[in-house]
């Protein structure tokens, strides 16, 4: 993470230094190389946070597609989203929707 962040950063470009996908031999590294790009002024994130600034809002047609990224990066997101869609479902079926 650190060359290409620290090259971008020369070159004069806004970065985010994507951190958990980005590996490395021991947690001492990373936090070192993680201290190194922050302080040239790289914005360090997440995978998680780039796919919901992609995502922006739930509402768009494309977002059960995010859902099943977000079930699969953290599968207890997608224990959430069952249970809201089972909870809605029965919601509807209680007022007579279907």
């Amino acid at each position: 993470m650190a060359f290409p962040t620290l090259s971008a950063l020369a070159a004069g470009y806004k970065v985010y230094a994507v951190v958990d996908a980005s590996g490395n031999w021991s947690k001492m590294a990373t936090d070192i190389t993680l201290a190194r790009v922050v302080q040239a002024g790289a914005i360090p994130i997440d995978t998680l946070a780039i796919i919901s600034e992609i995502q922006g809002t739930w509402n768009r047609p494309d977002a059960a597609d995010f859902a099943e990224i977000f079930a699969e990066l953290m599968p207890n997101y997608g224990l959430l989203i069952e249970g809201f869609g089972r909870a809605f479902s029965e919601g509807q079926a209680s007022n007579g929707n279907k």
